[in-house]
């Protein structure tokens, strides 16, 4: 018992509520200098969840391509292409590896009909998991807001994009 009390007294003194000349509290009002104790969440944080399909509410051409859409799992994206002379088949490319966050979206798509496409921008909804949120696919919500950057023509090329969320790659 000697040593439980020796080590309360140590970690007291360590938190600066005993010695060192602390004032002691007096009538049921605690010591000004006395530490205080924080509620922390210790429950498991869970990432945030944006997978499934994203639709521009004006797609963007881009090279003679429309964009129909950018699906997204947890650290990849993809996008398809339709051709706007409607003389040959949808492209799908796969862009690897991006960056998805609540704040942040980095994509970059190079293929053969587009070049290199970059796609930079946030998400407006920032509690994800719009899968398990079918509010969020049947009223057509805007969640996410991009700029969408490549090489044109005349030279680098940007327009921004918003887009609505499906779990579908229909759009349905």
């Amino acid at each position: 018992m000697a040593h439980e009390m020796k080590v309360v007294s140590f970690c007291l003194a360590c938190a600066g509520v005993v010695g060192r000349g602390s004032p002691r509290p007096t009538a049921g009002r605690p010591s000004p200098t006395a530490p205080s104790l924080a509620a922390v969440d210790t429950r498991p944080q869970q990432a945030f969840d944006a997978r499934g399909f994203y639709f521009p509410t004006q797609p963007p051409t881009i090279k003679g391509h429309r964009l129909e859409w950018l699906e997204l799992s947890r650290y990849h994206a993809s996008i398809k292409l339709s051709s706007t002379a409607g003389d040959s088949e949808a492209v799908y490319i796969d862009c690897g590896r991006a960056i998805i966050s609540p704040d942040t979206l980095e994509v970059t798509c190079t293929g053969d009909a587009i070049g290199s496409l970059t796609m930079t921008g946030a998400f407006l909804d920032k509690k994800g998991d719009f899968r398990n949120r079918p509010e969020i696919g049947e009223n057509g919500t805007i969640v996410l807001e991009t700029t969408v950057r490549y090489k044109g023509l005349g030279g680098p090329q940007s327009t921004k994009v918003r887009y609505r969320y499906s779990n579908q790659e229909s759009g349905n």
